[in-house]
């Protein structure tokens, strides 16, 4: 028994580190140029980011919850993730897969967006996440509407291809804060300050597998 429990938690533990990226990254809201729609800024957010592989300043990023703030000059720590690599059953920092899925597909209809049609893509996106915040506000309009409601179908979908969000990726605050939660951006491409780690954990994953085999013996040669 004790065996079957080291091995499951260990399995787990590297399934759940496949779509992380990167670690010991920030993220710092530099500016909001984007319009104001209802008294908040809607995308694009630009952000400055720093990581293992220096600063990338001027980074544009949508946000997407509406119930958390942050401040122009508000720093904080980052787990980033692949939005490929999630599958609609996670949950990442409090939120379903199929959310972030459905959030990335509507990220990727920003670009050649009008005005109207990028704050309708953006209280989409907080609809999908937060739709406390938006009902009743005007910018959650009936094409808004109409658009959360597309995505969340296509997330759902059993014929999802996950690869079309290959070059988006999920930051999500990490640590503690002296306010509330900072909220969750997301970015295309991944700035070249967040550097992956694919090796790291190949090798971790290595190990995990070793010492799973190295448990499995054990018991055996003990009974022999």
């Amino acid at each position: 028994m004790r065996l079957k429990t080291i091995v499951a938690v260990l399995t787990l533990s590297l399934v759940c580190l496949v779509p992380r990226v990167s670690f010991a990254d920030t993220l710092q809201l530099t500016a909001t140029p984007g319009q104001q729609v209802d008294n908040v800024y809607v995308y694009p957010y630009t952000m400055t980011v720093t990581g293992p592989g220096g600063t990338n300043t001027l980074v544009p990023m949508s946000c997407l919850n509406f119930n958390r703030e942050v401040t122009v000059g508000q720093q904080w720590n980052v787990n980033v993730y692949s939005v490929a690599g999630i599958a609609p059953s996670a949950t990442i920092d409090g939120e379903s897969g199929v959310d972030i899925l459905a959030d990335a597909y509507l990220y990727n209809q920003y670009a050649g967006a009008n005005a109207q049609l990028t704050s309708d893509i953006q209280f989409a996106i907080w609809d999908i996440m937060d739709p406390s915040g938006v009902n009743g506000e005007s910018g959650f309009d009936s094409n808004a509407q109409s658009l959360a409601t597309a995505a969340l179908a296509v997330a759902n979908s059993s014929n999802l291809n996950t690869s079309q969000f290959k070059n988006d990726y999920l930051f999500t605050p990490s640590g503690t804060y002296t306010s509330g939660e900072p909220q969750e951006f997301m970015a295309d491409p991944l700035p070249s300050a967040v550097t992956p780690e694919p090796t790291s954990l190949l090798l971790l994953g290595t190990g995990l597998l070793g010492a799973v085999g190295t448990l499995r013996r054990r018991p055996v040669k003990a009974y022999a």
